[in-house]
């Protein structure tokens, strides 16, 4: 999808250097319908300044085809806290050809393979989790203690950004925040964390609450398309603090194979997480509350008022995000999405707890089989996935 001319203007950020892009960025060249590259002018005002070297980011979804050349030397060895038995270099989806996988091409994608696709940090690396118990017929695992301990190990194992793709409603993350998720990102945000997630794809529906997403503390990311508009889909709830692109190119599944047509909020958060992942390596020593701080404060409003339900505070600028000098944030400028945790920290959700025996196992560990299943059918968590294939598999669960 080509993107207009309005959208370029709009979007991109106030180039940081006069020089053109280094030779080493322009060895990249992303597809041309990654209409966001133009929109926030990566290759000419980001990638000459960082591509995402030294930062990692946490994948917890569906695993990932670590095989692909568009991943090559991108992906570490992680874990499985679902009952796979993977150390998350192997994409378990068993219902949507590589959900993970298309994720971590979005973030981190080198080019090369089937489809060439660069991701927005290329010089990331992913660190794998798969936490998807519906990829694991007759798991142990209760989503809340899957995505519990996928966290921790995340934390532990030096991630700074963790992305989470997914999202159930009640029926399947019971009370849509449970104490032991609450007290699990309580732990990644003590320990500078910043934890990402889609807000859903249930918008003209259902539209109800879905967490991760809904759970202080976390950045949710809503949709929109290269005309600027909220996608259709996108979800309209009060916790949605940005938006990102949701539609308009390829995705790559497992075994390099090129998917046309997907779209919805697990793009959204992806991207953003990869944006994370580069203000954060320009900037190694800010802090994870002062990065989501900046993208908030830097951010252009689509919808007023502001903050919007469908678009948060609005489409994400990574330059300026970037730019402390040219773009300076008042100290006291909003942060709603860690003014939410703060509000709730005490004893019920204690940011000091420990990791769990299971964050503390060397990568390739099994969940232990002492969490059970709290409510409803583990099924439910990758039903709620945030790409169009993943509202097929809510429907089937239906």
């Amino acid at each position: 999808m080509r993107t207009s001319h309005r959208v370029a203007a709009a979007m991109a950020a106030t180039s940081l250097v006069a020089a053109t892009a280094s030779p080493a960025a322009a060895d990249l060249q992303p597809r041309k319908d990654e209409w966001w590259f133009s929109a926030w002018d990566v290759q000419n005002s980001v990638w000459p300044l960082t591509k995402g070297s030294g930062v990692t980011v946490a994948l917890l979804d569906s695993g990932v085809d670590a095989g692909i050349p568009e991943l090559s030397g991108a992906v570490l060895e992680g874990t499985d806290t679902a009952g796979g038995k993977t150390d998350g270099r192997k994409d378990m989806d068993i219902f949507e050809d590589g959900h993970g996988t298309s994720m971590a091409v979005m973030i981190a994608g080198r080019g090369g393979g089937n489809s060439g696709y660069v991701g927005i940090a290329p010089e990331a690396e992913i660190l794998p989790v798969h936490v998807a118990t519906g990829d694991v017929p007759g798991s142990p695992v209760g989503i809340t203690a899957a995505l519990t301990n996928g966290i921790r190990f995340a934390v532990d194992k030096g991630a700074k950004v963790i992305n989470l793709s997914i999202g159930a409603g009640a029926d399947g993350i019971p009370h849509q925040c449970p104490n032991k998720l609450l007290d699990s990102i309580g732990y990644a945000l003590k320990k500078d964390v910043v934890v990402v997630a889609s807000a859903g794809n249930s918008g003209r529906t259902i539209n109800s609450p879905e967490a991760p997403g809904s759970c202080p503390g976390v950045v949710a990311v809503g949709g929109i398309n290269s005309d600027l508009r909220p996608w259709e889909k996108t979800q309209r709830q009060p916790y949605v603090a940005l938006a990102a692109p949701a539609s308009g190119s390829v995705f790559v599944g497992r075994n390099d194979k090129v998917f046309t047509g997907a779209e919805g909020t697990s793009a959204s958060a992806a991207l953003v997480s990869g944006a994370v992942a580069l203000v954060r390596a320009h900037n190694p020593r800010m802090s994870g509350r002062t990065v989501v701080q900046r993208l908030l404060a830097t951010a252009l409003p689509i919808n007023r008022p502001i903050p919007d339900q469908a678009t948060g505070y609005g489409a994400i600028r990574i330059a300026r995000a970037m730019d402390t000098a040219k773009y300076p944030v008042p100290a006291n400028a909003p942060n709603p999405v860690y003014d939410r945790f703060d509000q709730l920290q005490g004893a019920a959700h204690d940011v000091n707890a420990t990791p769990s025996a299971e964050a503390r196992k060397s990568a390739g560990g099994l969940s232990p089989i002492m969490y059970v299943a709290v409510v409803g059918l583990a099924v439910v968590l990758v039903g709620g996935l945030g790409l169009l294939w993943g509202q097929r598999r809510l429907r089937r669960v239906r």
